[in-house]
């Protein structure tokens, strides 16, 4: 899992930071994305060659790929990552650090053999280390509920006694600045407050009371990102700790297919070693991008052969915990194949564009337990 881990990291980086400077690679041609989406992250690239802005290969943001177990002829157990999760900073980390705690308390001990499959303190620090504790911290969230933002909040005051903000769109605020970089500080509006109460706050000429903002993690939809005014899409991408470029590129589910198509020239290059390579090819599961090669093969030989959609499934290219699934036992034949055809063109399609996966048949495990004795001692 460590090797597929630092194949897939090391892949991710080349790719991304290749994004606009390898003609030869057509990736947006390959992977398009919205006009204003492909704005900012040319902007971005700018950023980055006038020093305003890190490489990507040093500001990776938040990102957790998920996996499924499969057993096969060569290996009882092989992980196969389905998708990369990046849309958000959180990604359920904390209900995974929590939950690892509990089970660890449960199995570990001096007569268990079992020990926890990780450690819920690294998870912590990594998310602690996403921000500087010495400035204000800022969380931006519309639509979404959030699975463990309000639990990262509370973690955040208990181990530094700091307070992050929950702010929304419609309380951000572009303020002039001359001295800035940008020409513009970024700031949100506080709505609890008369006077300002620090140094990062002050009273706006139309009497609001606002607040610096420099750094920001992000809880918005994609939808959410591209509806905000193009100057206050620069100022967050210069200061959101999961970085544009993981929010539209890696979240993409279309990345683990440009990934599985990139392999071979990883390895000309000597990005990626060959035994790195084969660990990448195995680990990811076959992803068919809209409007390739290997999308005309598949609509080929489903109609040749109707029962082999049910070994596939349809995953939108922007989803997250699952939504939009459809797999392909579930559609008829005809359905399976006018599914297909949609994807024919590679330009993204909203509700429409999806990724055709190999659909992965989980290992099964059984669950240790432990008994309930009183349970037990009653039926006794």
């Amino acid at each position: 899992m460590q090797d597929l881990h630092n194949a897939l990291t090391i892949a991710v980086i080349d790719i991304v930071q290749r994004w606009w400077t390898d003609e030869d690679a057509r990736f947006p041609e390959r992977m398009p994305l919205e006009p204003k989406e492909e704005e900012l992250l040319k902007w971005i690239e700018r950023q980055v060659s006038a020093g305003n802005l890190q490489e990507f290969s040093r500001r990776l943001g938040s990102w957790r790929p998920d996996f499924l177990v499969e057993e096969d002829e060569h290996h009882e157990e092989s992980y196969r990552i389905t998708e990369i999760n990046a849309r958000f900073s959180f990604n359920g980390f904390m209900h995974g650090a929590y939950g690892q705690e509990a089970l660890n308390r449960c199995v570990e001990g001096e007569k268990s053999v079992l020990v926890g499959a990780t450690d819920p303190k690294m998870i912590l620090e990594g998310l602690f280390g996403l921000f500087q504790t010495d400035y204000p911290l800022h969380l931006l969230k519309g639509v979404e509920h959030g699975i463990d933002i309000h639990m990262f909040v509370d973690a955040v005051w208990r181990r530094f006694g700091i307070k992050p903000r929950l702010i929304t769109p419609a309380d951000l605020r572009l303020f002039p600045d001359p001295v800035s970089k940008s020409g513009q500080r970024l700031c949100c509006v506080t709505k609890n407050l008369v006077m300002p109460t620090s140094s990062w706050t002050f009273t706006a000429k139309n009497g609001e009371v606002w607040e610096e903002i420099h750094q920001v993690g992000l809880e918005l939809h994609q939808r959410e990102l591209i509806a905000l005014d193009l100057g206050i899409l620069h100022e967050i991408s210069l200061r959101c700790f999961n970085d544009m470029r993981t929010i539209l590129l890696v979240h993409d589910k279309r990345m683990l297919g440009i990934i599985k198509q990139e392999i071979p020239n990883l390895v000309a290059r000597k990005v990626l070693m060959p035994a790195q390579a084969d660990v990448l090819d195995r680990g990811v599961v076959d992803t068919t991008l809209p409007g390739s090669k290997q999308l005309d093969d598949l609509i080929q030989a489903s109609m040749v052969s109707p029962q082999l959609r049910q070994g596939y499934i349809l995953k939108p290219i922007r989803s997250g915990k699952g939504e939009g699934i459809v797999f392909g036992e579930d559609l008829g034949e005809h359905e399976w194949i006018s599914a297909l055809q949609e994807l024919i063109s590679s330009k993204m399609v909203p509700g429409v564009s999806c990724v055709i996966q190999r659909r992965i048949m989980p290992r099964e495990y059984n669950l240790v337990l432990k008994a309930n004795l009183r349970w037990f001692t009653d039926r006794d």
